[in-house]
């Protein structure tokens, strides 16, 4: 290939060049390691490294890195991970991996030999371990293996359960391999004891499959966020957010076997820690089952093999207004509102009248995290008025029901039977062509991906056990529930008669 293309990441947070950074200490720490860091990693240090100038503290809390196979994940945090232990004293570090089993291997060879072996080893604790053994700097008491370091900051490993992370305070968590969890606890555990010191998370990750419920949440969050930016800057510009993203991988429409493609799309080509001759043995090899080339080399995630979506397809496509001309809704609306289980996506949805059918149904704004929703609310109730927020009275959006009565929204909260309801009542109306959409993206895409789960003597939505995010089709499903049960006072039948 005479010219390579340069690499491109899917999402990439930029850098502010208002802020400065430490990343000279990172990188310092990478190159006494013994593993310097190639372009992408100088680059994410850059970024990671930001200081916040209101405090002198870290700008960000939290990096989430979802990158390829063979491109340095384990070299970056190796270095961030020792960069924390040399620099805090009397601290603690705590890395998850996909198992105990994993995290207590990864702990000893990936991570204490190579600073043992490194220039590094003066900056071990050689009271702790026997130089006799070789393991200066190593506790490998059962149960409690740890890297002492002379700073006084331990980094141990911990078991992969609801309980990981609790104890004392944490310096720097890392979560290894996100795509092996199904759900959000070991976050969940880690964020108090990081509270207590602003301590910061790195989650890193290759792409995940079906099962990667966790990961899969995240990164539609980022994913929201980020396309959110490009959408108000043109580009992936400015961003306030303490949460650093960056994702490598290739888009769905490049060719899989083209060279190019992997040179524009892979860090590790451009590091020279794999060859083009490895990549082209990878494709060929995974010859049979190409869906693992796909994951592994281009950071495609495998879909989940169903035959059919739970709520059909073509009634989708059947109730999908596609005359421009057409009216959509009219009226006062109601809302529906939900937030994913970790809290990472949000979703408000709203319901109106429209001619010939029951209800329009539209997605009015979807993003990440929470903070943002009760502007949201106020700037869309004064552009089209309405009060009312449906919320399922036992998902996690039920927090926000005292923000948003404070700002003068009237919040029901629906008991697990009206959820049911709700759930049960806009499939029968999709597939007997009673509702109206404009096809709104985020509506299709949580149809296409959830699942039936028993909710009592019922069933509803599967919360938390879909691949992808459906706070969407639970905000249109809870809005279209209010409004035929909880209509506004100018509410006019004639408009919706069928």
């Amino acid at each position: 290939m005479a010219t390579k293309p340069d690499l491109v990441p899917l999402f990439h947070t930029p850098r502010n060049p208002n802020r400065e950074t430490r990343a000279r200490r990172l990188v310092n720490v990478a190159k006494a390691l013994g593993t310097p860091f190639i372009p992408w990693q100088r680059d994410l240090a850059e970024v990671w490294g930001e200081i916040d100038p209101a405090t002198g503290g870290y700008w960000y809390n939290t990096l989430e890195l979802i990158g390829l196979r063979q491109i340095g994940k384990t070299t970056f945090v190796r270095a961030d991970l020792t960069e924390t232990s040399l620099f805090t004293k009397n601290g603690l570090v705590r890395y998850t991996a996909q198992n105990q089993l994993m995290g207590l291997k990864r702990l000893e060879f990936d991570f204490y030999r190579p600073i043992r072996d490194s220039a590094l080893n003066q900056l071990l604790d050689h009271r702790v371990g026997s130089r006799k053994r070789g393991t200066p700097g190593w506790w490998a008491g059962t149960g409690s293996q740890h890297i002492r370091f002379i700073s006084g900051t331990r980094w141990e490993t911990d078991s992969v359960k609801p309980d990981s992370g609790h104890g004392p305070p944490l310096d720097k968590g890392a979560i290894d391999e996100a795509f092996a969890h199904e759900d959000a606890r070991v976050e969940q555990a880690m964020r108090p004891a990081l509270q207590t010191r602003k301590g910061r998370l790195l989650i890193a990750s290759a792409a995940g499959d079906t099962a990667s419920l966790y990961l899969a949440a995240k990164r539609t969050a980022a994913h929201a966020r980020m396309t959110s930016l490009i959408a108000q800057h043109g580009y992936l510009g400015p961003t306030q957010s303490r949460t650093m993203y960056v994702e490598f991988a290739a888009p769905a429409d490049v060719d899989r076997a083209d060279p190019r493609t992997w040179w524009t799309y892979h860090p590790g080509l451009h590091g020279g820690l794999i060859t083009e001759a490895d990549v082209q043995g990878a494709l060929e090899g995974f010859e049979s089952d190409p869906e693992e080339f796909d994951r592994a080399y281009l950071g495609w995630w495998p879909q989940a093999k169903r035959l059919e979506w739970i709520i059909p397809q073509q009634s989708w496509l059947d109730t999908q207004e596609t005359d421009d001309e057409a009216v959509d809704w009219t009226g006062t609306p109601v809302y529906g509102l939900d937030v994913s289980p970790d809290r990472s996506l949000a979703t408000i949805a709203l319901a109106g009248a429209t001619p010939g059918a029951r209800a329009w149904l539209e997605v009015a704004r979807q993003e990440g995290g929470t903070a943002w929703i009760v502007a949201a609310m106020q700037a869309l109730r004064e552009a089209f008025g309405g009060d009312l927020v449906i919320i399922d009275g036992a998902g996690p959006a039920n927090t926000l029901q005292t923000d948003l009565e404070e700002a003068g929204f009237e919040v029901v909260l629906l008991p697990m039977r009206e959820v049911n309801a709700a759930c049960g009542g806009l499939y029968d109306d999709v597939v007997q062509t009673n509702v109206r959409h404009g096809g709104d993206a985020e509506l299709l895409d949580a149809a296409k991906a959830a699942v039936w789960v028993t909710s009592g003597d019922s069933r509803r939505f599967g919360r938390g056990k879909s691949l992808e995010d459906i706070t969407a089709l639970y905000a249109a499903a809870l809005a279209r529930h209010g409004y035929l049960t909880r209509r506004p006072a100018d509410y006019d039948p004639n408009e919706s008669l069928l």
